[in-house]
Formats: C-alpha cells, structure tokens, sequence
C-alpha cells in the first residue's frame, strides 16, 4: 500500500474527506479525494470510518463537558449551510462529528501525515493516467480533472463565515485536540502549521514526469518526492485546484489575524 510517498496511478479506493470549515478538508481540505495512494495496478483496501466517541453531558462553557455530538453536527451544519452555493458540499456537511474530523485532519496535516484514516467518502473512481513521452513517464493532466468538484466547492467558500463558524467552536476544537495533543499545545497553532503546509505546496505547470520503484510509481525529482505524504497529495490534484485550495487559504489567514487583531 502506498503510504503517500508514491504517486497515484490507477484506480482509486476509500480515502478523503473535504468539509470546510476551514478549508483543510477539501483540504485541504484539504483536499478532498486526494488524501491517498495506490499501487501500479492494486487497489487500495478500504479504509475504516472514524468511530464515533459516545455523547458527552451537553454544554456551554469551556470548561464543562463537550456538547454531544449530533448537538454540534446540528450547529456546524446551521452556521455553514450558506458557506458555498454548491450542492456537493451540502453532502459534505452531512456527515457525522464534523468538528473531531475536523480538528483529526488539521493535527495530520500539520504533521505532514495523510489524514486519510479519519475520513472516506470523497475519493475519485476514474483513473489517474500517466503518459510516456520520449522515453519519460509522465503524470497526465488529465488526471487532475478528477479533483476539479473539489477545486470548485473550496474556491466557492464563505472564508469569513468560516472564520466566524471556526470563532464559534474554537473552545470546543481545542478540547478535543487535548484528547491525544502534549499537555500545553495549542490547537490554533497546529492550525497555522497545516496551513503552512498547504501553502509550501509548489504549483507546478510543467510536465510532471514520475519513475516506477517496486509496485509504485514516484517523483522523479528529488525535491518533489521530498515533500511530506500531505503535500503531495495535494500536488496530484493539479496547478488549477492548488490554487483555488491556496487562495482560500490565504483569505482564511488574512481574515483569522484580522479578528485575532481586534480589541
């Protein structure tokens, strides 16, 4: 099994998530469907769904007990439901403990890890073709078509309702992050490292040529293939939906520092 190191060739198998809300899902998001690897011709197995936690002692304040989590499902999927006029990200926001898959991926990427365990229902089911020119083996473009609904429904993101959901919940997505984090870390930190790992992501416009070693396929060029299992996974998704990602990270990080500004 490709643990992200390699790049994705064939038919892809059970592995992403993209929510929004704030944006590393789709993410990077991010990046919704891209958030796993294949072997030359093997699928991939399929990956388990998160478990859910059982229901805590409902809540209002920061240091009592997490509200249960069909209560926060109900109030992310209400402050959200106008974040983007798109009906597959509507889809998105039907799935269940948004906010601890949320604060799963963003702990991942931060790590430069795949977040693919935590999530599983967004992945591509067309080919991720390749093409062999002049002797080289090279990534399709084509391919990247694959993850353009992604592109699309994270470019069509309210960042400031985002942001202002994120404001909402913060408390709570800090508790949960301090489930399985060092004592003393912060939550809002981790979520600035990941979005500096999906900025660091190169958009590349040129061909992108790949090397077989044993049942994968891999970067040929040793910076590229240096990049951790997150960002190149974002990278196969294509210049065009890398943008998009990027560009609405930006806009969530101008608008977070903006707030974090304020008296």
């Amino acid at each position: 099994m490709d643990n992200g190191s390699g790049v994705m060739v064939k038919l892809e198998r059970g592995a992403l998530v993209g929510w929004g809300l704030v944006i590393l899902v789709a993410v990077v998001l991010a990046g919704a469907g891209a958030w796993h690897g294949l072997l030359h011709g093997k699928p991939e197995a399929p990956v388990a769904q998160v478990p859910v936690a059982p229901p805590a002692v409902a809540a209002r304040t920061a240091d009592a007990p997490l509200p249960p989590i069909a209560e926060l499902d109900a109030l992310l999927r209400a402050r959200l439901a106008s974040a983007s006029p798109l009906t597959e990200f509507s889809s998105w926001l039907r799935e269940a403990d948004l906010l601890r898959r949320f604060v799963g991926v963003v702990s991942n990427v931060a790590e430069g890890d795949s977040p693919r365990a935590l999530v599983g229902f967004l992945a591509p089911s067309a080919e991720f073709p390749v093409s062999v020119q002049a002797g080289r083996t090279l990534v399709a473009p084509r391919g990247y078509t694959r993850y353009d609904t992604v592109g699309r429904v994270v470019g069509s993101l309210d960042s400031t309702l985002l942001v202002d959901t994120y404001r909402e919940v913060r408390a709570f997505a800090q508790r949960l992050y301090q489930e399985s984090a060092p004592p003393g870390s912060s939550f809002e930190a981790t979520l600035l490292r990941a979005f500096e790992q999906v900025l660091a992501v190169p958009v590349l416009e040129q061909d992108v040529e790949v090397v077989a070693r044993g049942a994968l396929y891999v970067y040929a060029d040793p910076r590229l293939e240096a990049l951790t299992p997150a960002q190149k996974h974002l990278l196969r998704m294509g210049p065009a939906n890398l943008r998009l990602i990027q560009g609405k990270v930006r806009e969530v990080q101008l608008k977070l520092t903006q707030q974090a500004s304020r008296p």
